[in-house]
């Protein structure tokens, strides 16, 4: 297998749902930014990490929204490789995984990546498959395994730190990180923002002064969002399932409360230009009937708001919307061939 099991179950998935929560925040919902109390999960992660994403799946499993999104998405069991990792470990993420906590690091040559997995792991059975492509060292009296990365350059450290619970380090090969015991859930300053946002079963902490000017995701350069948020200090993101909806606020904290209104009415010209963008005939072809309709309703439906030095957007994207934005395209046209009239004459060869 070319990329470890564990880290396709503990950490990818995670990280393509956070991902897909956050760009999927344009619609209604209310002003507040769901506080409470960090997760105890939080305190197993390195202190002072620039980036934290946390997602209780159990709770989300529960959620009819999240139900149907994950009936759109592809089947895993559909993936040969991880039918086999199921075959196994007897581990589906589906079912066995419960809780993650995550902590970025944006480390050279590659960024380093700590995950707190919590959930129902037959640790033998992950071991021995782990061992078919890794290793198994002693550190600090603790047994832990490194596995090679799909990334060039890169590789995974993991430990079981519990019955229940695995920490997955993804790094720079050879520069592997000690593991840090600590019970500071990731330092103050980063502890206020989490407890504004830490009622929702998924959220997210960003200290935008750590983000490379030069990171791209894919083919996209990061630097094309940062460059419009100069004046914002932090991003959090929660979001929480309501029976057919899902609730999402994102906040930018701003340096001063000038940035804020700038930055306030920035948003409110995006969303005056995205709406005409929409209303264009010739634009709406570009899309599905559902799709253009769904588009309109979430840039119709986006409440932008800013209170001191907090600006927030904050969205409600229900079932409708989500079926039209995954309406699948219309077939090709295929091309008649035109007739030549009764009579005419055929071409010379």
């Amino acid at each position: 297998m070319k990329r470890p099991a564990i880290i396709v179950v503990c950490l990818a998935v995670v990280v393509l749902a956070a991902t897909g929560y956050y760009f999927l925040h344009r619609g209604p919902a209310a002003r507040d930014s769901m506080p409470g109390t960090a997760p105890a999960l939080l305190s197993l992660l390195p202190p002072q990490a620039p980036y934290v994403i946390y997602a209780d799946l159990e709770a989300l499993r529960s959620s009819a929204f999240l139900n149907r999104l994950i009936a759109l998405a592809p089947t895993p069991n559909e993936d040969p490789e991880y039918a086999e990792f199921v075959r196994s470990t007897g581990f589906d993420y589906s079912r066995d995984l419960d809780r993650v906590a995550i902590a970025i690091y944006p480390t050279a040559p590659l960024p380093t990546v700590v995950t707190i997995a919590e959930g129902r792991f037959d640790q033998k059975k992950i071991i021995a498959y782990a061992l078919r492509t890794g290793k198994e060292e002693q550190r600090g009296g603790h047994a832990v395994y490194l596995l090679p990365s799909s990334t060039p350059g890169g590789e995974v450290t993991v430990r079981f730190v519990a019955a229940n619970r695995i920490q997955l380090i993804s790094h720079p090969q050879g520069n592997t990180p000690a593991f840090i015991q600590t019970s500071d859930p990731t330092g103050a300053a980063l502890k206020e923002r989490i407890n504004r946002v830490a009622g929702s079963p998924l959220f997210a902490a960003v200290r935008m002064d750590a983000v490379p000017k030069d990171a791209t995701i894919g083919s996209f350069r990061i630097d094309a969002i940062t460059n419009s948020l100069q004046g914002v200090q932090w991003l959090t993101l929660a979001a929480a399932p309501q029976q057919q909806e899902l609730r999402v606020v994102l906040e930018g904290e701003c340096a001063s409360s000038l940035d804020a209104t700038q930055l306030n009415l920035a948003l409110g010209g995006l969303r005056f230009m995205a709406r005409g963008f929409l209303s264009d005939p010739h634009t709406r072809k570009q899309f599905t009937p559902q799709g253009a309709e769904a588009l309109t309703q979430l840039v119709k439906q986006a409440d932008i708001s800013a209170t001191g030095k907090r600006v927030q957007l904050a969205v409600s994207l229900t079932s409708q919307i989500l079926d039209g934005l995954a309406a699948p395209a219309p077939p090709p046209r295929q091309q008649v061939p035109i007739k030549a009239p009764a009579g005419a004459a055929k071409p010379a060869h």
